[in-house]
């Protein structure tokens, strides 16, 4: 009956996460019809107070979740997997190696998307400058040349639709490790708590992400694209999580599991402070968003049942 109600619970999770997302992605489009954003002049979303506040509150939160949940329970199973001698014991902290991994893996994937976007936007802008030469070359009168030259140092601004990519890719597979951190955990009370602290911070990035790329006039249809791709992810990593969980009976550890909460646990940590944190040093009143956002789940932990911190894992009856 508890396994049903868990799985039950699960399924909930990705139909509003869905559902809410999406709903939040495309909000940006509606007040525009009111408030006239694409009107101004082009800035990023990330910059009006209002939704500092909000993706600090966000931060906040996930540094409590990342701390304060997560990463005891990435503790927990490891403990209980060495225990049952299902890994062996390592000289050094096991689930603090496994979050690291995490944060250099997110580190890594962000380096190498900018990496490959740097590279191709350096092939065009050299092509212009080669076609520019050609061109200058073959004119005769210097007024022209001087025309030319003024031309030559406007560089070309990255297209709409790149720099859309650029934000999805770099943010779905955070969001990706973040649904498989709810479909990893094993009780409804906690499985509640995750979501919680997930939507927090991805609905104020949604709304985020969904003015960026309307602020920067992405087409309608590849603007849709993107939010759907983005929308999905999350419930996607709450599937993997069950897929993971459902081979493994209910109060046995998983190294699966442990090693993919563990990863996760790093990811959510990158985002905080590459993403978030280290880029918006805007003053004390940012500060105490993050701070509220932290004491919020924070207080939520200490009223879940599971926060009592007490393994129920037992060894498979195959071992001792």
């Amino acid at each position: 009956m508890n396994d049903h109600n868990l799985l039950v619970a699960k399924i909930v999770v990705i139909v509003v996460l869905l559902v809410v997302t999406l709903i939040f992605c495309f909000l940006p489009y509606v007040l525009n019809r009111w408030f006239k954003w694409t009107q101004r002049a082009k800035s990023n979303a990330r910059e009006f107070l209002a939704v500092l506040c909000l993706l600090n509150f966000g931060g906040g939160v996930l540094i409590a979740t990342t701390f304060i949940h997560i990463l005891p329970a990435v503790v927990s199973v490891v403990a209980a997997l060495q225990k049952c001698e299902m890994l062996a014991n390592t000289p050094f902290a096991l689930p603090e190696m496994l979050m690291c991994t995490g944060f250099f893996l997110m580190y890594a994937i962000e380096e190498l998307m900018y990496f490959i976007v740097g590279r191709r936007q350096k092939r065009k802008q050299k092509a212009m400058q080669e076609a520019l030469q050609v061109a200058m070359e073959q004119v005769a009168e210097p007024e022209e040349k001087v025309e030319l030259e003024l031309g030559e140092q406007v560089e070309p601004e990255q297209p709409n639709w790149l720099r859309g990519l650029g934000i999805i890719v770099a943010l779905s597979l955070h969001e990706l490790f973040g649904g498989m951190a709810i479909g990893l955990e094993e009780t409804v009370d906690t499985v509640w708590f995750m979501c919680a602290a997930i939507a927090v911070h991805k609905l104020v990035l949604a709304f985020c992400i969904g003015m960026e790329i309307m602020m920067a006039h992405t087409r309608w249809l590849i603007a849709v694209i993107y939010l759907i791709v983005f929308s999905i992810v999350t419930p996607i990593g709450v599937g993997i999580g069950i897929a993971i969980t459902e081979n493994t009976s209910a109060n046995h550890p998983s190294i699966p599991a442990g090693i993919l909460q563990g990863i996760a646990c790093g990811t959510l940590l990158y985002v905080v402070y590459f993403e978030i944190v280290a880029k918006n040093h805007a003053g004390w009143r940012i500060f105490l968003c993050s701070l509220g956002g932290f004491l919020l789940m924070f207080g939520l932990q200490i009223g879940v049942v599971e926060a009592a911190g007490k393994s129920a894992y037992v060894c498979p009856s195959n071992k001792s």
